[in-house]
């Protein structure tokens, strides 16, 4: 319970907050406008709620992109023992395919090469010779949870249902402040929504990783 709280108010885990906050301020300061100003030319107003809408779609895109990583397995390695401890063996082959491993290293640094070059060189081969045998139940992808966005739309909610308190209880009928708690509630049920959508695109790529790599 502790970790899943710990997921879900994991704001810092929001990428491109910049492009998401901007989205907020165009719609914000757009709806002020048509609702205080009422302009009879309505085509601006319609490409910056376009705008809004193009920004928070811009958004949810690249941050889930952000979001995937290499599996540690794929990526880049120059430590022997690091590598090794990832891989799904017993202990006894992890150790021997370790001392294998820094065997090899060690003839590549008589020949010449650096150590960091030589455990790379040493990874790269066995890569080559066995990884696809002993990782074929391994993805080439780390997806993410998405659980801060959980934490996020409850922070939205929240603070639309505070303002609407705020307004009751202080101002009642602020049209600035019905409009941040409009557009507040909105983007919080936006997440809930995007966080269901995260969750099914990661589920379609795991499908088509798992159909490729078995």
């Amino acid at each position: 319970m502790v970790n899943l709280s710990r997921k879900v108010f994991s704001l810092g885990e929001i990428r491109y907050t910049w492009v998401l906050l901007l989205s907020i301020i165009i719609c914000i300061v757009t709806f002020f406008c048509d609702e205080h100003l009422s302009p009879d030319d309505q085509i601006w107003l319609a490409v910056s709620y376009y705008a809004s809408f193009i920004l928070a779609t811009i958004w949810s895109v690249a941050n889930y992109a952000e979001h995937i990583q290499m599996n540690s397995l794929y990526r880049k390695q120059n430590n022997i023992g690091a590598y090794v401890s990832q891989l799904a063996l017993n202990k006894e082959d992890k150790l021997e395919l370790q001392n294998y491993l820094e065997d090899f290293a060690a003839d590549l640094e008589q020949q010449g090469r650096s150590k960091e070059d030589a455990a790379k060189e040493a990874i790269n081969q066995f890569k080559v010779k066995e990884f696809l045998s002993m990782s074929k139940h391994t993805q080439p992808f780390e997806l993410h949870g998405h659980h801060y966005l959980i934490g996020l739309a409850l922070l939205m909610l929240f603070s639309a249902l505070l303002l609407f308190i705020l307004d009751q209880a202080i101002a009642p009928g602020t049209l600035i402040l019905f409009i941040m708690q409009v557009v507040l509630a909105v983007y919080g049920v936006c997440f809930i929504t995007l966080f269901m959508l995260y969750r099914i695109v990661d589920k379609l790529i795991y499908r088509k990783l798992k159909q490729y790599f078995s």
